[in-house]
């Protein structure tokens, strides 16, 4: 064990497509690379094997920590970092790492930033437990979201050592939504998840991160499904069991969430867990909301000032969401009490921050006179192509179709949305040569995203108009007619001047 001073554990299956940036990232950093694989089928044990790494075979048994373990197990090095293959390690972590297992006689174990990027284009750091000497006593628990904090915390104090916080960072790409998604994460995680409930019922992490689970897939059934179970355990949690828990803020609030009927009864719950949980940012963020629905507005700007601060100085490393949930929550209340100025301030700090968000553009262009609307979408759009289609998008539900589908048509190729284009033009009866791309499947997705917008824009007028011409589109989509009876018309009438 002497010469290896850092062992990087892995598990592995089926990551050939991830593994080469990730052996990119992390080559110089480690002495010995353990890879534990679960039954890759497409050669990443070869890829594994040909950067000098072990293979541990590791028959997968839906546990996370297990397959974790028997990569500790194999492991000779004085430390341990644990990455997984969708992780991309920059220089500067590499390189404290790399300084701290060699000369830091202090240190036992560290933390290190993980970054995941958000769907709506900003970012969501948080510190993890993934590096730590190399002794029997630490092993991972938990069979999904697997971590060593129980062992480390116990371990540290006994050998008289402290716990680092690391410079630098790793990206997470593996929540990336479309990732994810292909790799069919939600299904598996589900599952595993009630697995670790069914052994351990009183287990309040699992139902956090399916409640998190369901809000970042957007599915209201999961999140209704657990949503009271949830509640009733963590009512039901002692404050032992809750201290420490940095999340357990986070859990309350999306339970408060859940919570039917006015908003000051649910306020009133989350009020009466303040003293149990942890009351971090997304604990303040809830509060704002539920405030702000009850129309306590200066309340309300504190709650969103606190989220604000806590997401800018996180305890323990911990910021559970971008900072633009909560300048929103301001953007509102300055708009509600009429000071454009400000809520436009603030919209533009959001766009920033989450560049595709849908409510941060929409409320960019809308607080904006139509030319300097148009001129910062048209920046915006330069500095972030993907995030033309929602800009587009959020001019149209302002009321400006006409620089929408200018926006559009002024796209490079690579962020050309022909589907936006097509309905944009049937609605305002312009005729163009559209390319909507062979892949029909995909923009028919992208078809329905825009149907809905339009819908949303609430102009009777032009959803009326596009009805009229979308026979035009019936061989390439012949579902659009009963989505349009069925969805669409009706919404459409319903906005007609004599049903307003």
């Amino acid at each position: 064990m002497s010469d290896c001073h850092l062992s990087l554990c892995m598990i592995v299956r089926d990551e050939a497509a991830m593994l080469p940036g990730f052996l990119s990232a992390v080559a110089g950093l480690w002495d010995e690379l353990v890879v534990a694989d679960t039954g890759s089928r497409d050669g990443s044990a070869d890829l594994v094997r040909a950067a000098g790494g072990q293979v541990v075979d590791f028959p997968w048994c839906d546990d996370f920590a297990a397959a974790r373990n028997a990569s500790l197990a194999a492991a000779t090095g004085r430390w341990v970092v644990c990455l997984d293959a969708d992780e991309r390690v920059d220089r500067e972590l590499a390189s404290a790492l790399r300084r701290m297992v060699h000369a830091d006689r202090t240190a036992g174990a560290a933390t290190i930033v993980m970054r995941n990027e958000l769907p709506e284009g900003g970012r969501r750091e948080s510190r993890l437990l993934r590096c730590f000497r190399n002794v029997p006593e630490i092993r991972f628990r938990h069979r999904i979201h697997e971590d060593v904090a129980d062992d480390v915390a116990a371990w540290l104090p006994r050998h008289g050592l402290e716990m680092r916080h690391l410079p630098g960072g790793v990206d997470h790409l593996g929540y990336v939504r479309a990732t994810a998604a292909a790799r069919d994460k939600k299904a598996r995680d589900v599952r595993l998840l009630h697995a670790a409930l069914a052994d351990d019922p009183g287990d309040l992490y699992c139902r956090f991160k399916l409640l998190e689970l369901a809000r970042f897939w957007d599915d209201p059934d999961l999140f209704a499904a657990e949503a009271e179970p949830a509640r009733k355990a963590l009512e039901a949690a002692t404050r032992a069991q809750l201290d420490g828990r940095h999340w357990s803020g986070d859990l309350a609030a999306l339970i408060a969430q859940s919570l039917a009927g006015p908003p000051l009864k649910a306020l009133a719950w989350l009020d009466g867990q303040a003293r149990r949980v942890e009351c971090g940012p997304s604990w303040h963020l809830r509060r704002g909301i539920l405030l702000e629905e009850a129309g306590r507005g200066s309340e309300a700007e504190a709650a969103f000032r606190s989220c604000l601060a806590g997401v800018a100085s996180p305890t323990n490393g911990y910021a559970p969401l971008p900072p633009s949930r909560p300048l929103l929550g301001l953007c509102r209340l300055a708009a509600r009490r009429g000071d454009v100025a400000a809520a436009t301030a603030l919209a533009l700090q959001a766009a920033t921050d989450a560049p595709h968000d849908a409510e941060a553009l929409l409320a960019a262009v809308s607080f904006q006179p139509p030319a300097a609307a148009m001129a910062f979408a048209t920046a915006h759009a330069r500095r972030h192509p993907d995030s033309t289609t929602p800009l587009a998008q959020s001019l149209l539900t302002a009321g400006r179709p006409q620089d929408a589908l200018a926006l559009l048509e002024s796209a490079p190729p690579r962020s050309a949305d022909g589907p936006g284009i097509l309905v944009l033009a049937l609605a305002l009866g312009i005729g163009r040569d559209v390319d909507i791309g062979t892949d029909l499947e995909a923009a028919g997705r992208q078809l329905r995203s825009w149907l809905q917008a339009l819908r949303a824009s609430g102009n009777a007028v032009l959803c009326e108009a596009f009805t009229e011409r979308a026979g035009t589109l019936a061989g390439a989509f012949p579902w659009l007619e009963s989505w349009l009876e069925d969805r669409f018309t009706a919404g459409a009438a319903s906005l007609s001047p004599s049903r307003r």
